[in-house]
């Protein structure tokens, strides 16, 4: 019998360090272990920095980058150079006052115009003639950007494969405000109504739909008949059975962007509060990212920046050796993301170490740490709760995580195998 055909669409996939590249990988790595032929295609790397040449693709399974056609992107890059920006850098400022914030005006809403859904719109025409004529038996979607759902739509309907379209975040549920060049700018009704009917069609057409936390899956659930799986990102390995022994000083490790309104600010003023009991030189904040200077700014505003130990960005294995011994791993969403499971909670998870879940009451993420029991929850409400949380984490001796043994990929790709396996023919979606 034949190997199953299946075409993974993901502009974001290894070698980038982006977080967004690493679970269509890990679909790639363990369908194709679990027998389908796996092809992915996605952009050439150089469009989706930083790099890490440790992240190579899963062998085994063929990769298809083409280029991208971007206004917009080009845009940033040039802004870029301008201002001595090395690639790979947060995005550039964008000028708020006077002539250049005009200019920017005009630009960005041309460009909005132009690239739709998104500035990987211009990636379609390159990418369905980089695999013109090849056939598969499910495409597979994994947004965003969203322009990946756009071009996996057009390749199954052009070969009648099953179409999958995999969420990583919502998409019109959250664009009332616009994060592209690093601001907002709120979307018109006709720019919302717009997005919503093209998403709408691309879920009409769909066999499947992936949503990666429970409310994600939730909205879409309500728009389509079409069912909707909960398949979130999981461990890539469970965790060891006795925790790796604490390291002295004892480290917070916090690795990854700050993006997103994402704030530490409640953590910071907790590490103010316990200076007393932990001197600087017995504890360590260590910061693994693009955004050390706001790191350290809000760490100086808190009066804590001698705590801080800011690494820069890090290639994937040295981030996973810091989680190895400290106290807890810090991960944090923000209420603009309080529907997403972040990645960093996984790595912090499979690592054997206990977690700092920073964000809202009510965000997916403080809830699964609530109810797996992994640690502490600070959704910065209450300043004595928050020092209570982290002195917890602090003091406890390192115990054993449990109970998670289902949320390792190996058994959500299993799930994820028998789904696909069990997809109806093509023309047969939402039957």
């Amino acid at each position: 019998m034949s190997q199953p055909r299946l075409l993974i669409v993901s502009a974001t996939f290894p070698p980038s360090l982006l977080i967004g590249g690493r679970r269509p990988a890990r679909m790639a790595r363990h369908l194709r272990h679990l027998g389908w032929q796996v092809t992915v295609l996605t952009v050439h790397p150089s469009y989706m920095p930083p790099r890490d040449p440790a992240e190579a693709p899963p062998p085994g399974v063929e990769i298809v980058a083409t280029h991208v056609l971007s206004p917009r992107a080009w845009a940033r890059q040039l802004r870029r150079r301008q201002e001595g920006q090395a690639p790979g850098q947060p995005t550039a400022t964008v000028p708020t006052t006077g002539w250049r914030a005009q200019v920017h005006g005009v630009l960005h809403s041309a460009f909005k115009a132009i690239e739709f859904p998104d500035e990987f719109a211009g990636w379609r025409p390159l990418a369905l003639r980089a695999i013109a004529d090849r056939t598969f038996d499910v495409v597979l979607g994994s947004m965003p950007p969203f322009s990946d759902a756009v071009v996996a739509h057009a390749i199954a309907q052009r070969c009648g494969a099953r179409l999958v379209l995999d969420y990583r975040d919502p998409w019109s549920e959250v664009l009332s405000e616009d994060a592209s060049y690093g601001e907002r700018r709120a979307y018109s009704q006709t720019e919302l109504q717009r997005h919503r009917a093209l998403e709408n069609r691309l879920l009409r057409d769909a066999s499947l739909v992936l949503g990666a936390s429970p409310r994600i899956c939730s909205w879409l659930q309500a728009r389509t008949p079409v069912p909707v799986q909960l398949l979130p990102n999981g461990l890539d390995a469970a965790p060891p059975v006795a925790p790796p022994p604490r390291t002295l000083p004892l480290r917070l490790v916090y690795a990854g962007s700050l993006a997103y309104d994402r704030s530490l600010d409640s953590l910071l003023a907790a590490l103010a509060a316990l200076r007393a009991e932990f001197a600087p030189d017995a504890l360590r904040f260590v910061y693994a990212g693009p955004h050390g200077a706001q790191l350290r700014a809000a760490a100086q505003q808190h009066g804590v920046l001698d705590y801080v130990d800011d690494l820069g960005v890090l290639p994937r294995d040295n981030v996973l050796e810091l989680y190895q011994g400290a106290a807890a791993g810090v991960a944090a969403v923000s209420a603009r993301m309080h529907y997403c499971y972040p990645g960093k909670l996984f790595e912090i998870l499979g690592a054997g170490c206990r977690v700092l879940m920073c964000g809202p009451k009510d965000a997916d993420a403080l809830e699964l740490v609530r109810a797996l029991g992994v640690g502490e929850t600070d959704d910065g409400s209450d300043p004595q709760a928050s020092v209570l949380a982290l002195r917890n984490l602090l003091v406890a001796p390192g115990t054993p995580l449990q109970g998670l043994e289902s949320w390792v990929a190996s058994e959500q790709m299993l799930r994820l195998d028998g789904l696909l396996r069990g997809l109806p023919a093509a023309g047969q979606a939402g039957a």
